[in-house]
């Protein structure tokens, strides 16, 4: 498994943290880089909780804070449809073939808007919480954000504390859980907060 050092000036906030002095406000530190990532392509797998029923889906997302445009990689018979968020617009595409959806909900959550969502919230949204906790054998910091007009909607991600790739996540609606999002891979297009990361991708293997 190939680990990427994605925020240098971060991390060493964290050893500085990690080293008896003052404690830091991680989480601001940590959406402050992430406020500041221009380009992202990323790949998760999806689990989504209506009651009673599960669904599961891979999701291919190319996001920068503007547009971000979700391919579904999996299940095969919906393999290959897209949808575009622009401008509070939803677009949805197969083939050759678009269809405008109307406008994007602020409100609504779905499996296509998981992941824009979440590299939302942890960029730009309010942090309700913070913390160190482990997720299989990594040390990670987990990060807690709401959206505006979204306050009964918690986004959580745990962010190896290495790497600050995003590892696992959450969407939890009036404390019950929608998505659970497992992170396989996530590349930075062209660095974060002015400073190039030493590699730019990284796969993630979360041990169960």
């Amino acid at each position: 498994m190939r680990k990427a050092l994605l925020f240098a000036p971060m991390l060493m906030l964290l050893l500085t943290a990690c080293g008896g002095g003052e404690e830091k406000d991680l989480g601001a530190e940590l959406q402050q880089q992430y406020a500041q990532l221009s380009a992202a392509t990323m790949e998760a797998d999806i689990t989504c909780h209506y009651g009673d029923e599960v669904r599961e889906y891979t999701m291919l997302c190319a996001y920068t804070p503007d547009s971000s445009t979700v391919t579904v990689l999996a299940p095969e018979d919906l393999a290959g449809i897209s949808a575009t968020v622009s401008g509070g617009e939803l677009t949805l595409s197969y083939d050759d073939i678009s269809l405008d959806a109307g406008t994007y909900s602020a409100a609504a959550v779905s499996p296509v808007a998981a992941l824009p969502r979440l590299m939302e919230a942890a960029g730009r949204g309010f942090v309700t919480e913070h913390s160190r906790e482990t997720v299989g054998e990594r040390q990670c910091l987990r990060l807690c954000c709401d959206l505006e007009g979204q306050e009964d909607t918690v986004y959580a991600t745990w962010f190896d504390e290495e790497t600050l790739l995003p590892i696992r996540s959450e969407i939890l609606d009036d404390g019950v859980l929608v998505f659970a999002v497992e992170w396989k891979q996530f590349t930075v297009d062209g660095g974060a907060g002015g400073q190039p990361p030493a590699e730019k991708s990284g796969e993630n293997t979360t041990n169960q």
